[in-house]
């Protein structure tokens, strides 16, 4: 194993890093040369680029002055070294300083360090010594429940989702200015758009152009989430069961996922199942970042917990290739959309219900304060301006807030409603801001 390491290491120095689109920087770099000694930890979903972004840091490292001799970087699904067992961790230092006698102490990248059980350990004793340490992992329960407990605080967590739309942009070749919705790109960039809203931001995807092709890899990561992530890790012996949950949470983006409705309507097909089952399995969905159940808002603990919930899918592909309601969905995609850019920004999001009984889409909580987001595909209808509208401000003054937004396709104009401003923008200038 030893063996095997040393020449993985050394391969690693001997080769280029790859070219890549520079991501979001959602850390900041001078956090390793401050007093703060933390693990980094990077999670995510499977094919969102965390190993390209982990190349991003090194790159940046190099361009401070580092040596790529002083780095150590290990991808844990390199089948020639798997299975490997955490004992055999402390081999990466050991053949790393047979090669390297008189370096000292390297910065150190572990990819997908989720698959060596009892990894925690070997991280946990390399920040001891001092050592700065990058992980990454497409298993958000090592986030949640093994890096709280075993690192005890030590770590500094963050998510990676495929491409934002500025990202997209960049990928494609779009270099945005100030102002760039009012400029000579704005037909590129909602032609791009366009694109974007059906293909969704795997950054694989967005570099082929035959459709059936972008279709085959979609269902490749839909069947490695299925039988890798799901059925193997979590040892789901009814599939056909799972499988079924997945294609309803898939086929209703964006609504309301009652329990109880769905037990029934299994039971009505045959299928035996408790909500205990269901709520597992929504553990599950959520853990490997496949999509998010997001909460009503509400100060009381049992009100969020006992209401249904919405369901948004990691990345629209996932919807567009793999069902055949793209039309007819648009609405409920683009709320997907919308959902998907405030997640990126870490701050909780909920959907709204007033006292009369208006739903709000998107309420998202930043420092205290709250910012209130209806979203709808198409406002020409009076009585769907209606009753968005209607539902918006009930909201702003439940809330006492003064603006709200409408996130729209195409639509882009200020509204008065007395004391309230609801602002009306289209999803792509939306997106360029967020």
């Amino acid at each position: 194993m030893k063996e095997k390491l040393k020449i993985i290491i050394k391969e690693f120095h001997e080769s280029s890093l790859p070219h890549l689109i520079e991501r979001h920087e959602i850390f900041d770099l001078s956090i390793l040369s401050s007093s703060v000694n933390k693990v980094i930890t990077i999670v995510g979903p499977r094919r969102a680029g965390k190993t390209f972004f982990l190349f991003q840091i090194i790159k940046k490292l190099l361009r401070q002055g580092a040596d790529l001799e002083d780095i150590i970087y290990i991808n844990f699904e390199d089948e020639r070294i798997l299975p490997m067992k955490a004992d055999n961790l402390q081999l990466i230092l050991d053949a790393y300083f047979e090669l390297y006698e008189k370096r000292e102490s390297p910065c150190i990248f572990l990819d997908e360090i989720q698959n060596i059980s009892g990894w925690d350990k070997f991280v946990r004793r390399l920040n001891d010594r001092g050592f700065t340490i990058f992980v990454t992992g497409s298993n958000s329960r090592m986030l949640s429940r093994e890096i709280a407990t075993s690192l005890r605080g030590r770590t500094l967590t963050y998510e990676l989702f495929p491409f934002s739309f500025i990202e997209f942009l960049k990928a494609k070749g779009i270099k945005l200015e100030k102002n760039a919705a009012y400029g000579k790109k704005r037909h590129q960039i909602t032609r791009l758009y366009d694109e974007y809203f059906h293909c969704g931001g795997y950054p694989e995807i967005t570099f082929v152009g035959d459709e059936s092709v972008k279709g085959r890899i979609v269902q490749d990561y839909f069947n490695a989430v299925f039988y890798r992530d799901l059925v193997e890790r979590y040892r789901v012996k009814n599939t056909e069961l799972l499988r079924q949950w997945l294609n309803a949470l898939i086929t209703n983006v964006s609504s309301l996922i009652s329990f109880t409705k769905i037990e029934n309507d299994f039971r009505s097909r045959g299928m035996k199942l408790s909500r205990a089952t269901l709520s597992t399995f929504a553990g599950y969905v959520e853990d490997i970042f496949f999509g998010f159940f997001v909460e009503m808002y509400s100060a009381s603990t049992r009100k969020r917990q006992v209401n249904p919930k919405k369901f948004y899918v990691i990345d629209l592909a996932i919807h567009n290739y793999l069902t055949f309601g793209f039309s007819e969905n648009r609405g409920r995609l683009l709320e997907n959309l919308v959902f998907l850019a405030l997640r990126r920004r870490g701050h909780p999001v909920f959907y709204y219900k007033t006292a009369q009984g208006y739903e709000v889409d998107l309420l998202v909580k930043d420092k205290g304060k709250g910012e209130l987001i209806q979203v709808c595909h198409d406002l020409n209808r009076i009585d769907t301006f209606s009753r968005e509208k209607k539902a918006l401000v009930s909201g702003l003054q439940e809330l006492g807030l003064t603006t709200g937004t409408i996130v729209t396709d195409h639509e882009k104009r200020a509204v008065k409603v007395g004391e309230f401003t609801l602002n009306i923008v289209p999803a792509w200038e939306w997106l360029l801001t967020t």
